[in-house]
């Protein structure tokens, strides 16, 4: 429906412009008409036309005077200007606004119903142009959260050595080598109430601190946080003059909405990629200790009541080895790299002896639940010797693998199973991968791991291929054309569908259709 405003102080030529337009249009079109500028400035805004016929010489407010009022607030509106007085200095005037149409009155119907041609079609173009670039910048934000999401399983799994720093700034768009992680613990409410606060803060995180902002899954009453900003250095005592105001503000408006307190953990800022998991882990420490009842719920970490976290060494990365193979459900390999890492701190006191172990178990457990993976709440190893400790921590990583395989065993193919049932069910609409995952209660990662690892395709590839299953399904009735067809199987541009047809099946399909038509014969 195309909506068209009329503005001339002469009311012979509003009804015979609404003629004109009405008995060429029909029904196609809504018409408004204005008497002068200052009426269709101030029918503008609730009538929204897409075009306007717009007089230049009114008493009042004339035509260029109101053209330039309305393309402030209504920039894509096109207009075409009618004018008794063929002269330059009007053209001009107008022209200078975008103007493109302009005829001299009384106008003729052959150039009334051609300039409106001209103008309809360039809205169309427009129209379809924005949609493309609409649907290019969706299909773009999906990608960019999708490896924002690779990026911070990377980061807690210490994976991000497989790609560069400079890799990672490139891939993500912004500046990876300084930062430092915060962990924000919530108190234990329903899950629709921590939902919104979460949101919330996503968007306040995002819109109110320096620099770039990562922010993960929440992980039961966890959710973590990365924080990247060229101007920070390790271990930059700076860090809390810059962070604390917003931290503070960031409370204080949290509990005045939501009238609950959070709990923030902060951790050290490094500068390289391969150092953000202490960070995090620093975090999550200072985060686990702080208590809802204090007068103060944040803290950073070296005010928190951990013992200091060493840096990056050998130790770090027989972590790693110990932490992946738990996510793989490789329960002997896990076991000798366990053995491994118990003597490399062997020589650690007591009470950093456990805590170290609580700390492995702890970051592991957390991916686990990242990807996927149910568990019950965590539980502390809490030990008078290191031997106990030791025995301890193998009984837990034994019945933590035999849980993750177990549980792998019994929902990986089912959930796959439940995703691809979904999305044979739903082709049809505008399909994500976020929607499909939370369908059967997964995060997108895991998801799209299902499919890599045990379909060999991506989520994208499967639901084009039951799309364009169900395309040549319908082809085989000839009453649909192929644009209906298009629509039906959830693309919205025919140029697109095409493309994906003919990629996927190596035929057009208006090919495809008449190798169909032949084969009947």
């Amino acid at each position: 429906m195309l909506k068209i405003m009329i503005v001339d102080d002469e009311q012979l030529e509003r009804d015979a412009l609404e003629m004109m337009i009405s008995r060429k249009y029909g029904d196609r079109v809504t018409l408004l008409k204005a008497k002068n500028g200052r009426e269709a400035i101030a029918l503008v805004d609730e009538f929204q036309p897409q075009i306007i016929f717009m007089d230049i010489k009114m008493p009042g407010i004339d035509g260029v005077e109101a053209v330039k009022i309305i393309k402030k607030s209504h920039a894509n509106i096109r207009f075409i200007m009618l004018s008794a007085f063929d002269t330059f200095n009007y053209a001009r005037d107008v022209m200078q606004q975008g103007v493109k149409e302009y005829l001299l009155k009384p106008g003729r119907k052959k150039e009334v119903l051609a300039a409106l041609t001209r103008v309809s079609e360039e809205l169309e173009v427009d129209r379809v142009e924005a949609e493309k670039k609409e649907h290019v910048q969706a299909k773009l934000a999906k990608a960019v959260h999708l490896l924002e999401g690779e990026w911070m399983n990377a980061i807690l799994m210490n994976q991000v050595t497989e790609f560069s720093p400079s890799e990672w700034s490139e891939l993500l768009g912004f500046q990876t080598t300084a930062g430092y992680a915060i962990v924000i613990k919530f108190p234990n409410k329903q899950e629709v109430f921590i939902n919104e606060m979460v949101q919330w803060i996503k968007e306040k995180l995002k819109t109110t601190f320096p620099g770039e902002v990562l922010i993960g899954v929440r992980d039961d009453c966890y959710l973590p946080c990365f924080l990247f900003s060229e101007n920070l250095h390790e271990k930059d005592k700076r860090i809390k003059s810059k962070v604390l105001p917003l931290i503070r503000n960031l409370l204080y408006e949290l509990k005045h909405r939501f009238h609950e307190a959070v709990c923030i953990g902060i951790g050290t800022p490094y500068q390289e990629a391969n150092q953000f998991v202490a960070s995090y882990r620093e975090a999550l420490h200072t985060a686990r200790n702080l208590d809802f009842q204090h007068e103060v719920t944040y803290a950073f970490y070296q005010e928190g009541k951990s013992g200091r976290i060493p840096s990056r060494n050998v130790t770090q990365e027989q972590e790693s080895i110990v932490i992946n193979a738990i996510h793989n459900g490789e329960f002997a390999r896990a076991m000798q790299a366990l053995d491994v890492y118990v003597e490399m701190i062997s020589n650690k006191p007591t009470s950093i002896y456990v805590q170290k172990l609580n700390e492995l178990f702890l970051v592991a457990e957390r991916i686990l639940q990242t990807n996927g993976i149910v568990l019950s709440s965590y539980s502390y190893i809490v030990a008078e010797s290191e031997s106990e400790a030791t025995n301890l921590a193998r009984e837990k990583l034994r019945k933590l693998s035999e849980h993750v395989q177990g549980w792998r065993a019994l929902h990986g193919g089912d959930r796959l199973e439940q995703v691809k049932k979904y999305i044979r069910s739903h082709f049809h609409k505008q399909l994500t991968l976020e929607e499909a995952a939370d369908y059967v209660e997964l995060s997108p990662y895991y998801v799209s791991k299902l499919f890599k690892d045990k379909s060999g395709i991506t989520f994208i590839d499967y639901v084009t291929e039951v799309r364009i299953t169900e395309a040549k399904r319908e082809m085989l009735d000839p009453t649909k054309s192929l644009k209906e067809i298009c629509f039906n199987v959830g693309y919205k541009d025919p140029n697109y569908f095409s493309r994906v047809f003919k990629r996927k099946a190596g035929l057009s399909p208006s090919q495809y259709r008449e190798r169909l038509q032949t084969l009947k014969q």
